[in-house]
């Protein structure tokens, strides 16, 4: 029964993350007014939590509802893809956001000139393409991995967790996942720390 409940719980909140997303993303698109780049930028941080929420909720909801907890090897990697790139995204856009600020307060006179409609999307291209190709290299080297184990720990497949049930030695995915980890979630976060 605790199993039902907990279902209904989370979907209520998984819906509620998509309604409150997708009034983000529609009244920026048709509101003229809210096409600057910083509401740009939210809108791009709510199309991020929809598909963050999508790759988390969807197979939890799924698992609360069954009795067998197994996910297949494919489908571990491309949850951990979509997890993983979605926290990434999370801070690129946040450093992305830090940094029009830092521009709007710290240089106003130069603002129209440096945020224009081209430095917006480069800003949102680097803040995509950089977590698409660093979480792919991670998520590449552990699915090369031969595992020796089949069971996480956890309520969704992540990395580490994955890299530690194989039977060689993970040295390399060691040293690619603290580079990850130090390139998409420390330097923008300082970034951020250092813009404000």
């Amino acid at each position: 029964q605790s199993r039902y409940l907990a279902f209904v719980l989370f979907f209520i909140l998984y819906l509620f993350i998509v309604f409150a997303n997708v009034i983000i993303i529609v009244v920026t698109a048709r509101e003229n007014a809210l096409h600057e780049p910083m509401y740009i930028f939210i809108m791009c941080l709510a199309v991020n939590s929809l598909y963050g929420s999508a790759g988390f909720f969807l197979r939890f909801l799924r698992d609360l509802l069954s009795s067998s907890h197994l996910i297949s090897r494919p489908e571990c990697f491309v949850q951990i893809y979509v997890i993983y790139t979605y926290a990434s995204y999370e801070f690129t856009f946040l450093s992305v956001m830090a940094y029009d600020r830092y521009v709007a307060v710290c240089q106003p006179l130069h603002y129209h000139n440096k945020i224009t409609k081209r430095a917006v999307i480069l800003l949102i291209a680097v803040a995509v393409t950089f977590p698409v190709s660093s979480v792919a290299s991670c998520v590449y080297l552990s699915s090369t991995l031969p595992l020796c184990g089949n069971a996480i720990p956890k309520v969704f497949c992540a990395n580490w967790p994955v890299v530690k049930l194989s039977c060689v030695s993970t040295g390399l995915n060691n040293l690619v996942g603290m580079l990850l980890t130090t390139t998409t979630i420390f330097l923008p976060l300082l970034f951020v720390l250092y813009t404000y």
